[in-house]
């Protein structure tokens, strides 16, 4: 654990040189409750797409299980799919794919191109193309004497228009149980410096990130039905200034928050706040069965709706 630390604190005082929002594909997210729960997930075990979030929590897992989900944002223009799986005897495993596409986008141009723009020469469609990245997630878990240690490498391929890109990388992270009702988690995203290669010969570099998470479980008052509240930070290292809630030199910071009420065995109810954006969800339990439903409040672009159906084994 304190090689772990001491690797930390390398990368953090290293001047990294990277593409800045190059890894904006690997922070999109997974899991319909933890959409609904302000973009927190790094300390919830109860996550489908434990993978992507924290794979040292695999540890604590019991049940074989799977999620598919499907969301659509800024008025449909952009879906985003993803497969979650646990599974596994003694030792569990986890995969998350994932798919971010835009499809159908036209491609113009003029009758004449070496002429200006004109009624004469208008704009025409010659075709239709689509942009679309797939990540795959695969998460492994180990423990080391008294630490739980998670291991997510990762895969990716990009194809935008008319060029193609594979990236590969991983994350690490783990979690302490402060008590029966607190639990810190960490999560060091793309820990080796995750590379995009180009077909074009660009080469992306996507800089570490750190993610820091607890949570505390209570009895929500009034209603005395069993509640757990949720504060997650992404430190980034890519300078992104104004981009971010706060930021100091090339750190740059977002926050979420989130509250999960068990309203009844059947119905769990979901709130959060997601940098700007306030999120809110609902989840019903039918024997093995989840259908999961989240929405995110967005002024600026456009709201967003996800939802999801899971299975336990």
């Amino acid at each position: 654990m304190k090689k772990i630390m001491i690797i930390t604190l390398l990368l953090l005082s290293l001047q990294l040189s990277a593409t800045k929002y190059a890894g904006e594909i690997f922070r999109m997210g997974a899991g319909v409750r933890n959409y609904a729960l302000g973009g927190c997930g790094v300390s919830d075990e109860n996550t489908y797409a434990i993978a992507y979030w924290n794979a040292a929590l695999l540890t604590k897992v019991s049940e074989n299980k799977f999620e598919i989900m499907h969301a659509e944002e800024y008025m449909g223009l952009l879906s985003y799919d993803t497969i979650s799986a646990i599974w596994g005897n003694n030792n569990k495993f986890s995969v998350v794919i994932t798919r971010i596409g835009i499809d159908d986008i036209p491609l113009t141009k003029t009758v004449t191109p070496e002429d200006s723009l004109s009624y004469q020469n208008r704009p025409y469609k010659y075709k239709s193309v689509n942009n679309s990245d797939f990540v795959i997630y695969f998460g492994l878990s180990r423990k080391f004497g008294k630490y739980n240690i998670g291991i997510t490498p990762k895969i990716a391929y990009r194809n935008l228009a008319d060029e193609s890109g594979f990236g590969f990388g991983a994350d690490i992270s783990t979690y302490f149980e402060i008590s029966r009702k607190i639990m810190l988690a960490a999560s060091i995203r793309d820990f080796f410096s995750t590379q995009i290669l180009w077909s074009n010969g660009t080469h992306e570099t996507v800089n570490p990130g750190f993610d820091l998470e607890a949570n505390y479980q209570f009895i929500f008052p009034i209603i005395q039905k069993n509640s757990r509240f949720y504060f997650g930070t992404d430190i980034y290292t890519e300078n992104r200034d104004v981009a971010s809630k706060a930021s100091l030199g090339f750190l740059s910071l977002d926050y979420h928050f989130g509250c999960e009420i068990n309203f009844h065995k059947a119905v769990n109810i979901y709130l959060g706040y997601d940098i700007d954006n306030f999120t809110t969800g609902l989840a019903l339990n039918i024997n093995n069965w989840k259908l999961n439903y989240s929405f995110e409040q967005n002024t600026e672009l456009d709201n967003s709706h996800r939802i999801s159906i899971g299975y336990s084994l």
